[in-house]
């Protein structure tokens, strides 16, 4: 009875811990270009795009990025973080966005197809 017992007590601390891993959420963070992008010269020189560029390489290594892409002219990531909170406080560390060089819109996102994306 009392293996019984500590078996069911290790079981309930795996799965809270399991529910702990999964308990985040999805936002889709949209990215156009800002006031203080400049027309005349490359996406690459623009104020504070290298800057921008290891941002979203520390957020991926971090694995805060499920999937990033572009369409049109814009730009969509699709952040896993806790909550929206966290969400706007790295969008605040995106000093791209800070400087005006990109605008970002965060908005909730909720698949309902998860599906399969490789590259």
């Amino acid at each position: 009875m009392k293996s019984l017992f500590i078996t069911l007590c290790l079981l309930s601390m795996a799965c809270a811990d399991i529910q702990a891993q999964d308990n985040f959420q999805y936002f889709a963070l949209i990215y156009t270009t800002g006031e203080n992008w400049d027309t005349s010269i490359a996406h690459t020189d623009q104020p504070y795009f290298a800057e921008h560029s290891a941002f979203l390489a520390k957020l991926r290594k971090e694995g805060k990025i499920e999937i990033g892409a572009r369409y049109s002219d814009k730009g969509l990531i699709i952040l896993k973080v806790k909550d929206e909170d966290e969400a706007k406080a790295l969008l605040a560390q995106d000093l791209s966005v800070t400087h005006k060089t990109f605008k970002a819109e965060l908005f909730p996102f909720s698949p309902f197809y998860t599906g399969c994306i490789e590259k």
